[in-house]
């Protein structure tokens, strides 16, 4: 099968693009929250675990299929919901608002998320993992975009605050053209289901890669101000860089997709992770933090829509529940991995908080030798039937 963008996929890109605006605006607008509410490291922390709560109810409401709205309408609601949830962040000025604005902002964009990525699914078929890849390519788009111009906004009058506002219109945008385009509808996987009990490593891979990709982006324009030294406003723009790096990955791996299989790819990216991460940890300047930036985005960019594509080709669910699990572990990791990091960070430095990514790292590489062993032994015991 080969493969083609249609009309469908391209809706579902600009879709993908407004989610990754929503998706990047909370991290680098940290330093401008935490210095207009007068909070700690650990109360901000929880604007991110807000976001993660919200995610993974959304999960729960898919895997379930106890969402009551089809693709078509969940998607253009869940985009603009968000954004206008996203408001409430950017202009609330109090801990409560902020952190419930978030909260909302996860739930509706990630209920629009895990529709979008399910009919892309189903659309390309044994492509997925091209298109989910592609469809990541939006998402960095937006990453890199969204800190430039919350930099851009906090340094002129405008305030950083009108990014939100910026960004309620890129939704509207988005929704408007899903209401416009051929939707396909739901349809079940083919493969069988894992024995019930077992942990499935897709899902532990996921846990980790996605509490490694929020701990680092959550708190990066952070750590780069507070524990490398540089200026708030530079740092917040370098964050841009994670994305740009991201967007690398993504690509690269889009290609590569093609012709190698994502498990193979998988392992190439977490080597690159491994790679960079002491580079970035160590570092005592902006232009240190560069290279660890540079190598460890680029591996974090594959991660998540090669993991997924796995997790669907494993699962006997349509796309849209068996992404909904995907979404609820994610959920778990994106709550984990940043207030782990903000809690050691509180005792201690924020450069000792982030040391938890090199471990789960490996707890992402442990999980696929132990999916391609199953998946091995799967295989052998078919062929003996």
């Amino acid at each position: 099968m080969s493969y083609r963008r249609d009309a469908f996929t391209w809706t579902a890109f600009g879709a993908l693009f407004a989610f990754g605006y929503l998706n990047a605006v909370l991290g680098p607008s940290l330093p401008y929250i935490r210095s207009v509410e007068g909070i700690s490291y650990l109360v901000g922390a929880l604007h991110q675990v807000a976001f993660a709560l919200g995610g993974g109810l959304a999960g729960l409401l898919a895997a379930g299929d106890r969402v009551p709205l089809g693709r078509r309408a969940m998607i253009a609601v869940g985009i603009a919901g968000g954004a206008l949830a996203g408001l409430a962040v950017g202009y609330g000025e109090a801990v409560p608002i902020t952190i419930a604005g978030a909260f909302l902002m996860g739930l509706l964009a990630t209920l629009a998320l895990i529709r979008v990525w399910a009919a892309l699914a189903d659309t390309h078929g044994p492509r997925r993992a091209v298109a989910m890849t592609e469809g990541e390519v939006a998402v960095s788009l937006a990453g890199i975009a969204t800190p430039l111009m919350i930099g851009a906004l906090a340094a002129g009058a405008a305030t950083w605050r009108l990014a939100f506002a910026i960004g309620t219109v890129i939704a509207a945008l988005a929704a408007a053209g899903v209401l416009r385009a051929d939707v396909p509808t739901p349809q079940a996987g083919a493969r069988e289901r894992p024995r019930p009990g077992r942990t499935q490593p897709t899902l532990v891979i996921i846990f980790a890669i996605v509490a490694l990709e929020f701990a680092l982006s959550f708190w990066l324009a952070s750590y780069l101000n507070d524990d490398v030294g540089v200026a708030r406003d530079t740092a917040v723009a370098m964050v841009s860089g994670l994305y740009a790096s991201n967007l690398l990955g993504r690509v690269a791996a889009s290609r590569l997709a093609r012709t190698q299989t994502p498990e193979r790819l998988l392992a190439i990216a977490l080597c690159m992770v491994l790679i960079g991460l002491p580079f970035l940890l160590a570092a005592a300047s902006a232009s240190a933090a560069v290279a660890g930036i540079v190598l460890t985005g680029a591996g974090i960019g594959a991660l998540f829509p090669l993991t997924s594509s796995l997790h669907i080709q494993a699962s006997r669910r349509t796309a849209d529940a068996a992404l909904g699990e995907t979404l609820t572990v994610a959920a778990l990791g994106q709550t984990s991995g940043p207030l782990l990091a903000g809690a050691i960070a509180q005792a201690t430095t924020l450069r000792a908080g982030l040391f938890v990514l090199p471990a789960l790292t490996l707890l992402a590489a442990t999980s696929l030798a132990a999916h391609r062993h199953h998946a091995g032994a799967t295989t052998s015991a078919r062929a003996g039937a």
